[in-house]
Parts: structure tokens; sequence; C-alpha cells
């Protein structure tokens, strides 16, 4: 992890982002937007929920939403703030506890970018997992070029949280397994004049694959 200032080491990013939760109670304001051509009532599993953005938006599109996140205290805040208009569950999104097939779709909105190689591998296994055959998963990450990225393709933050910025043919190669729907580079220009760069994609778990991943 590099030195900079204000950072304060963590032995574990689990702890990093447990200690992000409890000092900051909702980090992220307003409903999130996600693409998602499924019914209303469709099983939509949101990985890495954080405070719950994108769980409202599932909500909203009337969909059977589930939260998971590994920090107690961010699923603890979704439990306050939505009830059971969703359901929550603490777990690593590496090792998920739900059955095979169990999912319609999955999203993963700014998770992926946290993950190191094999957490990487094996929560895109998971998702695979847990998704039915012709499921769908939509991913949102930052992306090369971003204004945190600093010109690198990875970085710690002050907060002591590792983030990693994927280019479209990396998040090809990354859901290989999957048949790519979109796969969309998305630019956005601050007033200050930095440039927040994000890949969104939708793939699809292939409708007649039902082996290992």
């Amino acid at each position: 992890m590099e030195d900079r200032p204000g950072f304060r080491e963590c032995e574990h990013q689990s702890d990093c982002w447990e200690r992000f939760y409890l000092e900051h109670g909702r980090p992220w304001r307003g409903i999130g937007n996600v693409t998602l051509n499924i019914e209303p009532g469709s099983k939509v599993l949101d990985i890495g929920c954080g405070n719950g953005k994108t769980v409202a938006a599932l909500i909203r599109m009337g969909m059977d939403a589930t939260g998971l996140d590994f920090s107690p205290s961010a699923v603890n805040r979704c439990i306050s703030a939505f009830g059971d208009k969703a359901k929550f569950s603490v777990a690593e999104c590496e090792n998920m506890p739900f059955p095979d097939g169990y999912f319609d779709a999955v999203t993963a909105v700014h998770i992926l970018e946290h993950l190191n190689d094999t957490q990487l591998r094996d929560t895109v296994g998971e998702i695979f997992r847990v998704l039915v055959p012709g499921g769908l998963v939509f991913v949102r990450s930052f992306a090369v070029g971003d204004m945190r990225s600093e010109g690198k393709d990875r970085n710690t933050r002050g907060n002591g949280i590792e983030y990693r910025y994927y280019t479209e043919n990396d998040m090809k190669i990354i859901f290989g397994k999957f048949d790519a729907i979109s796969i969309e580079r998305k630019d956005e220009t601050m007033r200050f004049g930095a440039v927040r760069v994000k890949t969104e994609c939708l793939f699809r778990r292939p409708a007649g694959n039902s082996g290992e991943f």
C-alpha cells in the first residue's frame, strides 16, 4: 500500500470498509440506476450493496431485491433504511450463501474494482453459479483514465481502500464465460473539469450452460 497523507493502514480491506461505513453514515446519496430488462418481481442480487443506493433502484423497479455486503455496519444501515422491502446478508462476494441458479439477475456496481485477482475470479464464478441460465449481470466499474486513477491501473486512496481501473477489453476477459450484451465506456466531465470514467456492461449467463464456471 502507498504511503499517503492521512492514510491509516488496515490489516484487511474489510477492516477499511467497516471503518468507512462507521465513519460515514450515508456516503452515497440518492437512488442509483441500473439497466435490466426483466420483469418486476424478478429476484435480483446486489453485491457490495453498501448503504443501499442500488438496492433502492431495484425496489423502485419492483424487483425482489437482495443486498449482500461484507460490512456488518453497511448491512445494518440497509436493514434500518429498507425494512422488509428487501433482504440483506453479511457475506463475502466470493463465497455467497445462496443456492445455485437462485437469482434472475445480479448487479455489481463499483465493487469489482476493489477486489484482488483471486477475489475477482471467485466472485465472477459465484455470480455465474447463483444466476439462472440466461440470467443477467449488470456491472459498473471505474475505468482507466478516471480522475481517481492518477494515470495508474490501480492505487490506494487516503482511507486505505484499494482501487483498480478496467478497460472495456478487461471486462470482456473477466466475463469471458458470459455472453456480452453491451460494454460501454462512459465519460462524465465534472463542473471543476475533472473527468469520471466508467465502464457499464450487461452480460448474460449462457442459457444452455448448466455446467461449472
